[in-house]
């Protein structure tokens, strides 16, 4: 799958929920908002390197379907990320930076259900593909990732809070394969988001 086929699935998802809840086709709640936040991530290097996490952000859409308790979530993002990368103390640090199109797809649980407030936990699945990245600017990793994934597969797990239409989520997303066909190399990251649904 690449970026163009993964933007027009989207697309036609996010259509056709809007067309559902216009027409009320479907006797589920359905849900259609904005989303952005921060995130903190880490790439770990190879040997000889230390990696730190450090900050980047994310916006995009998301549409979730209600039934009762529980609920589905599919997300569209836009995300660049960055990780602190520096040999020894001497020589300092350099951020390796890459963005990438995200589609988080969630199953999530109401703990607490009121009729202006409720606290939620979620989990699932992510795909993500990479637009662009920099991590060529730290000299010393360019052979190390010429071969820098595109595509990758990952999980998130979180737990937010929703009132009225506003919604604020934290979430830890990690990585399932390796950032680079050449060594093991799996990202991780903590999200912070701020949402609104306006249907």
């Amino acid at each position: 799958m690449n970026m163009y086929k993964l933007v027009l699935l989207t697309t036609i998802f996010l259509v056709s929920l809007i067309s559902s809840k216009a027409n009320a086709q479907s006797p589920l709640p359905i849900h259609v908002g904005i989303k952005g936040g921060s995130n903190f991530s880490e790439l770990p290097v190879t040997s000889g390197f230390n990696s730190e996490y450090a900050a980047g952000y994310f916006v995009g859409g998301m549409a979730r379907f209600d039934f009762k308790r529980f609920y589905i979530q599919n997300e569209l993002l836009y995300s660049e990320k960055s990780s602190k990368i520096e040999k020894t103390a001497i020589t300092g640090s350099k951020n390796a930076k890459w963005r990438s199109l995200e589609m988080p797809l969630l199953i999530g649980y109401k703990v607490i259900d009121l009729s202006t407030l409720n606290v939620r936990v979620f989990g699932g699945g992510v795909y993500s593909y990479v637009l662009d990245e920099n991590v060529s600017s730290v000299n010393q990793l360019k052979n190390s990732y010429t071969k820098f994934n595109k595509s990758n597969i990952g999980y998130q797990v979180g737990a937010g809070v929703e009132m009225w239409k506003f919604t604020v989520d934290l979430i830890y997303q990690g990585g399932l394969n390796n950032s680079s066909k050449d060594f093991s190399s799996k990202t991780n990251s903590y999200n912070v988001s701020i949402g609104y649904f306006f249907l």
